[in-house]
């Protein structure tokens, strides 16, 4: 009995999408300007005294520079585009530890718990929907 590979019955098609390639330095570069401005902007906020608005800023920093950005150079580059959006698919798994302690909490809050629902995803959401419509029509 001799042990040779298994070869594949299904054919491949010449048309096959290879997978894409990961762009890991500008995923480190990217990574770096994000926790640099956010780290500045925590800090900056911290001195003023306003430690809860650093995340805001840096927000609002990111969004400002990327403005200048396409207004003196034009489009963003395709590589810093697509490693930012890698950056946000991937990062989504990082909220689920904190989803999952919501729903305990929202478990034993009772009769209180719809109302702390609804005010958590108004005060998310449209912030969230006017901050994605502002940056669809300026970037």
């Amino acid at each position: 009995m001799s042990l040779q590979p298994l070869k594949s019955h299904a054919k491949e098609s010449p048309n096959t999408p290879l997978p894409a390639r990961i762009d890991w330095k500008m995923l480190l570069v990217v990574t770096l300007i994000i926790v640099f401005i956010r780290e500045t902007s925590v800090w900056l906020m911290t001195q003023i005294g306003y430690a809860n608005l650093g995340n805001f800023l840096g927000l609002f920093l990111l969004f400002g520079f990327a403005i200048a950005y396409r207004i003196s150079r034009g489009a963003i580059p395709s590589r810093v585009v697509a490693a930012n959006s890698k950056i946000l698919k991937e990062g989504i798994f990082a909220f689920l530890p904190i989803c999952a302690g919501i729903g305990t909490l929202l478990a034993g809050l009772g009769n209180d718990a719809f109302k702390i629902l609804f005010i958590m995803v108004v005060s998310t959401l449209i912030p969230l929907r006017l901050y994605a419509y502002i940056v669809k029509k300026w970037l």
